[in-house]
């Protein structure tokens, strides 16, 4: 029922779209205007698929708003940018017919992203979940932090892994989904197999085992079955790939971002007449050290008391300094270190040294986020939150590289764009905390000013 009204619905919207584009095209008085609207339909669909528009099972509520209109609009920007170059009619002719077009697709989509979504949840919310938690674990705030943003169960009982260890089918009474935590290998394997023999759905927090198992490639020796576990990062003709794909981007970005850059360094400076940059040395590939690049968004003097995170409502940050950040417009002189080769577009979001030495005694698997450049943007900072804790960041950092196509960064890159205005993804870490590694926040900028 669900999959109908999903499926139903976007076709409804797709030939709204279609006839909204042929409107269009009549008024600004196009003689062929039906092949035109197909390829607006196309461009608007992959500008949808690119950014998970409506991926309602796996996504956020705003996700999902985000990714509607900023498929809309790139759709209709690019289309109308090509109507511009073939038409007669004014520029100012075709953006007006083009910025009712987008009002009018991006909220229809908004409207059928919300219906299916709430139709999602509500099909979900009857599935209630036993969850199995481990030592280090806290059943009492999970349940409650679980049950207030999943929309894939609801945790209905809560099971030490010790007391799993008898018989999982009288566990299981009146619960159709099963949750497993942060448990033992061993315990997880046996869990997991009696309840797939029950023919229970299985949810699982992975470990970076399951990471290295989920892309290992299978072999057959004789009559047995072999997993073969990738060992390196990313092949040199990826390398290559992704190098050409930095430079081509980088190029473009700093070409269209240009006055926008200029204007914020102006702000900076008029604000305390203080430094326009500043840099930090951070580490990438090899864990090779690099000056790294941003727009001051903090006082001058900020870190006189030494390195550490910023906090929500931190007294070091500028007036200038808070709306960039809110933007991530701090980043963008980054694209300079991309072209000079100490960064990547896409990557695991480079380090300080006192940080990485943090995060790995606490976490060994930290180091390995050095088989690849670091990036301006990452798998991380797409589908976690600045304040997402080290422990899960690692996951997302492992899962890009030992997954890695060039069609993931393109994707990654489109991506990008929906969280530039969603707050919480610049959120900084509780006031008074230094690091990370133990409250699992995380905002890795002081300033550092270009002297």
């Amino acid at each position: 029922m669900f999959r109908a009204v999903k499926t139903g619905g976007h076709l409804l919207v797709l030939a709204g779209s279609f006839l909204g584009a042929v409107r269009v095209l009549e008024e600004l008085g196009h003689e062929s205007p039906l092949p035109l609207a197909v390829l607006y339909l196309v461009l608007l669909e992959g500008a949808w698929l690119l950014l998970e528009a409506g991926d309602v099972q796996r996504r956020r509520f705003p996700d999902l708003m985000y990714g509607q209109f900023f498929g809309a609009a790139g759709a209709s920007l690019f289309f109308g940018a090509l109507m511009c170059a073939v038409s007669p009619l004014s520029i100012w002719q075709i953006l007006r017919g083009f910025l009712l077009l987008l009002i009018l697709q991006s909220g229809a989509g908004m409207v059928w992203a919300a219906l299916c979504f709430r139709l999602y949840l509500r099909r979900q919310s009857c599935k209630r979940a036993l969850f199995v938690y481990g030592d280090q674990e806290e059943p009492g705030e999970l349940l409650e932090k679980n049950n207030r943003i999943n929309g894939y169960f609801r945790i209905a009982r809560c099971l030490s892994f010790r007391e799993a260890a008898g018989e999982m089918e009288k566990h299981l009474q009146g619960c159709e989904v099963v949750y497993l935590g942060e448990i033992p290998a061993g315990e997880k394997e046996r869990i997991l197999k009696q309840c797939v023999g029950l023919g229970k759905d299985c949810y699982s927090i992975p470990g970076i085992a399951d990471i290295y198992t989920q892309n290992a490639r299978v072999l057959r020796l004789q009559d047995k079955v072999l997993f073969q576990y990738q060992k390196d990062g990313l092949t040199d003709g990826q390398k290559q790939a992704k190098r050409v794909l930095d430079i081509g981007t980088a190029l473009f970005l700093l070409c269209v971002s240009a006055p926008l850059m200029a204007l914020i360094a102006l702000l900076i400076h008029l604000e305390d007449g203080g430094p326009v940059l500043y840099r930090q040395t951070r580490y990438t590939e090899g864990c090779r050290p690099f000056r790294m690049l941003k727009f001051r968004s903090m006082c001058v003097d900020a870190e006189r008391e030494g390195a550490r995170l910023a906090s929500r409502n931190d007294s070091r940050v500028t007036r200038v300094g808070r709306v960039i950040r809110n933007l991530h417009f701090d980043e963008l002189p980054q694209l300079v270190n991309v072209l000079k080769g100490d960064m990547s577009m896409v990557g695991p979001r480079p380090e300080r040294w006192e940080f990485i030495e943090e995060y790995s005694r606490s976490i060994p698997e930290f180091s390995q986020r050095m088989k690849v450049k670091g990036g301006l943007t990452g798998y991380a900072q797409i589908y976690g939150k600045y304040n997402t804790g080290p422990e899960d960041k690692i996951k997302y950092d492992l899962i890009y590289i030992y997954s890695y196509s060039l069609r993931m960064d393109v994707r990654l890159l489109f991506l990008t764009v929906r969280i530039l205005f969603q707050k919480e993804s610049a959120e900084g870490v509780e006031e008074g905390q230094r690091s990370a590694a133990k409250g699992r926040k995380e905002r890795t900028d002081g300033d550092d000013p270009i002297t």
